[in-house]
C-alpha cells in the first residue's frame, strides 16, 4: 500500500496494458484518473475500483481541445503526480500503397497526439516543481518491417522525441522513463480492435506476397503473444515508484520483456557492426588531422 496516494493519469485505458496498469496502481492504494474518448464504456472498471476514475480525453483531437481537456481532468484532484501516455494502435500495409491520411493518422495517434498531452500538463508540473511522465513506446522503434513500417517509424519518432523531452524537463523536477515494450498479449493487433490494416481495394499486385505474409503474421501473433499484461504493468507501476526497482533512479528506457530485450539488444549490435565494417570509408570524408 502506498504511503502516499499518487495521483496517475493514465491514457489508452479501455483495454491491454493501460487498463491493466490503472488496476495495479489504484490496488496499490494510488488513485487513478483513467483516461478514454468513451468514458462511460469503463463503468465497470470503475465501480469495481473505488480508486480509478474515468475521465475523457482524446490526444488526437486539436491542442486547444486537448488543454481543456487536461483544465477538467487536473480539476478532479487539483493534480496529478505520473502520467502514462499509452494509447496507440498498428497501421500496416506498404509505404507506396497506404494514403497521405493514413499516414497522418497513424503519426497523429501514436507521436504527435502524446507529445500534446505532455505539452498541456507540462505547465503543471513545472510549477509544482515535480512529475513523472512513462511513454510507452515500443521495441519495433528499433528495426524496420515490411508491411508495418508506419507504426515502427512513429514509435521511433515518439522513441527520440521522448529523451529529447527527457533533457529538457528535468531541471523542474520533472522525470521520464521510456517503456519499450516487445509483443504483449493485448487487443493491439486485434484487427476489430487496435490494428488497421489498408484496404485490400487499395492494395498493389505487385506487393501481394508480402501482404499476404504480413497478415498472416499478424493473425499468428495475436493471441500468442509471450508478454503478460498484467505482469507488465506490475513492473511499470514498480520501476515508476521505485518498487522493484529500489535503490535505483528511474532508467532512462526499460525494455519490457525478454523479447523486447533481444530484438532491442539484436538491433544494436547490428548498428555497431555496420559502423566498424564502415569506419575507414567514412573517414575519408575528415579534413586530415590538424588541418
Amino acid at each position: 500500500m502506498a504511503t502516499t496516494s499518487r495521483i496517475w493519469l493514465i491514457t489508452g485505458t479501455s483495454s491491454g496494458l493501460g487498463q491493466e496498469l490503472a488496476k495495479v496502481a489504484a490496488q496499490g492504494g494510488d488513485r487513478v484518473l483513467a483516461a478514454t474518448r468513451s468514458p462511460h464504456k469503463l463503468a465497470k472498471l470503475e465501480s469495481t475500483n473505488p480508486n480509478i476514475k474515468a475521465v475523457y480525453l482524446d490526444h488526437n483531437e486539436p491542442p486547444a481541445q486537448i488543454q481543456a481537456a487536461v483544465q477538467t481532468i487536473l480539476a478532479v484532484y487539483g493534480t496529478v503526480d505520473i502520467i502514462v501516455n499509452n494509447a496507440a494502435y498498428v497501421q500496416t500495409g506498404m509505404l507506396e500503397e497506404a494514403t497521405p491520411e493514413e499516414t497522418q493518422r497513424q503519426f497523429q495517434a501514436n507521436t504527435f497526439g502524446p507529445l500534446n498531452l505532455y505539452r498541456a500538463l507540462l505547465p503543471h508540473l513545472r510549477a509544482k516543481g515535480s512529475g513523472t511522465l512513462v511513454t510507452i513506446g515500443s521495441m519495433a522503434a528499433w528495426y524496420p518491417m515490411a508491411g508495418c513500417n508506419f507504426y515502427n517509424a512513429s514509435k521511433a519518432a515518439l522513441r527520440w522525441l521522448g529523451l529529447g523531452l527527457a533533457g529538457e524537463i528535468s531541471q523542474f523536477g520533472i522525470r521520464h522513463c521510456l517503456v519499450e515494450p516487445g509483443f504483449f498479449r493485448t487487443e493491439l493487433l486485434n484487427s476489430t480492435a487496435n490494428i488497421t490494416m489498408t484496404a485490400k481495394s487499395s492494395r498493389l499486385l505487385a506487393y501481394q506476397e508480402v501482404n499476404d505474409t504480413t497478415d498472416s503474421n499478424f493473425a499468428a501473433f495475436n493471441g500468442a503473444q509471450l508478454g503478460d499484461p498484467v505482469k507488465g504493468a506490475q513492473v511499470i507501476y514498480d520501476v515508476a515508484t521505485t518498487g522493484v526497482a529500489e535503490g535505483k533512479p528511474l532508467p532512462v528506457f526499460l525494455p519490457l520483456g525478454s523479447d523486447s530485450s533481444e530484438e532491442i539488444g539484436k538491433a544494436a549490435s547490428e548498428t555497431l557492426a555496420a559502423i566498424e565494417e564502415w569506419r575507414e570509408i567514412s573517414s575519408l570524408t575528415d579534413f586530415p588531422k590538424g588541418s
